[in-house]
């Protein structure tokens, strides 16, 4: 363990008859360790999910350490538990680190809570993300039947710019809607209960996924 050692001067001046000084050395040490380890914060925090993975980074600020990274989980805020574990000495005194984990099986169609614990020294805020199966037809709709608002979800990893067309069961346009999520917010309050059809669609006018849903007010 390395000390740091300092050294102070005191002078005392003696009554004597030559009038020397006579000087003490007092070193005291001092764990170089403990003015390192500080409260260790992070400079950013994010969270995306692809392919039914969630893909976490952070960083840890420079100046900042701590011992061992929990990766914590939960389905409500309130209750969890440990998804991963990162061993060692995180953070850096001089620059800041970066860190990603993988989460390879998060809870499906529910919203994941995520938060770290950095050793002893802080905590993260809680970040969130839904993971949505979207099985063989390549969508999920939630809730269907709809009874005023819904989501319909979908793989976009490009972030491309999408139109949905939702079609009266008679082939009537009745509502379009443009994207770059994952995912289409509809607001089916202006529709009359039914069938519909949809389509999603590429900005190439390409018909990438096509489905029906229904209203039921």
């Amino acid at each position: 363990m390395k000390y740091l050692y300092t050294i102070i001067h005191i002078t005392i001046k003696m009554n004597s008859i030559k009038n020397r000084y006579l000087i003490f050395f007092l070193f005291i040490g001092v764990n170089t360790f403990a003015f390192a380890q500080q409260v260790a914060t992070l400079d950013n925090f994010t969270v995306y999910e692809r392919n039914g993975k969630v893909y976490l980074n952070w960083v840890i600020s420079a100046g900042s350490t701590c011992n061992g990274i929990k990766i914590l989980r939960s389905s409500d805020t309130i209750n969890f538990t440990e998804t991963g574990f990162i061993v060692g000495v995180c953070g850096n005194i001089t620059t800041p680190q970066p860190y990603d984990f993988v989460d390879e099986n998060p809870i499906i169609n529910s919203l994941n809570y995520y938060k770290l614990e950095l050793g002893e020294n802080g905590r993260s805020g809680i970040i969130s993300i839904e993971v949505i199966d979207i099985g063989t037809n390549n969508y999920q709709l939630r809730p269907n039947p709809i009874v005023s608002k819904a989501k319909l979800y979908f793989n976009n990893p490009q972030k491309e710019l999408l139109k949905l067309s939702i079609y009266h069961i008679n082939g009537k346009e009745v509502s379009t809607l443009t994207t770059r999520e994952r995912y289409f917010d509809i607001n089916a309050e202006n529709l009359n209960s039914g069938i519909y059809l949809f389509a999603i669609i590429s900005a190439k006018e390409d018909i990438l996924i096509k489905g029906k849903l229904i209203v039921a007010h």
